[in-house]
């Protein structure tokens, strides 16, 4: 069988867009409910994340003939993680500087709360983790680690489901 030329941008595009469609209407659910920064938010969006890179993953073998190998299937993941990152990171520093400025502020308030609660930090040192901790939480910082950090992660994600998704032109030939 012949393997088919087909572009990995314009597969790892679409399916960035709807990775990154999919995390941004998450996030909006849980800001809607005022949950904005719940830990199970960060779980189901890695459960979506893992789904939308097998689904792009699986979609590009198939634009391929039906055959891919593991590096074609680890470069399809990470540039649609890395497409769908810089969405969803337009959309988190629209959200902190348009949308809901206030939200910076109860971010800070949130990680103090955090930072007191794990108990580990001296009081002698507790304002200068909690100024240290708010430095990094400035809406364009967020963006940019957004990208970085989903970036990093849909690596991770990537090299495993690659081991799922690839199949090689030998797998197809019965004996």
């Amino acid at each position: 069988m012949e393997q088919k030329s087909s572009s990995i941008w314009s597969t790892s595009l679409t399916y960035g867009i709807y990775l990154g469609v999919a995390v941004i209407l998450l996030s909006v659910v849980y800001y809607v409910t005022g949950n904005t920064f719940s830990k199970s938010s960060q779980w189901v969006s890695y459960a979506i994340m893992i789904a939308g890179v097998a689904v792009a993953q699986l979609a590009y073998r198939k634009t391929l003939g039906g055959t891919m190998n593991y590096g074609q299937a680890l470069g399809v993941g990470v540039l649609t993680v890395l497409f769908a990152s810089v969405l969803s990171s337009i959309y988190t520093y629209l959200l902190y500087t348009v949308i809901d400025p206030s939200l910076q502020e109860q971010l800070r308030l949130f990680t103090e709360e955090q930072i007191v609660k794990q108990g580990n930090v001296p009081e002698a040192q507790m304002d200068m983790a909690i100024e240290m901790a708010s430095r990094f939480q400035k809406p364009w910082i967020m963006a940019l680690s957004g990208i970085l950090v989903g970036t990093f992660a849909g690596l991770i994600i990537s090299l495993i489901t690659s081991i799922f998704t690839k199949k090689n032109p030998s797998e197809d030939i019965v004996e």
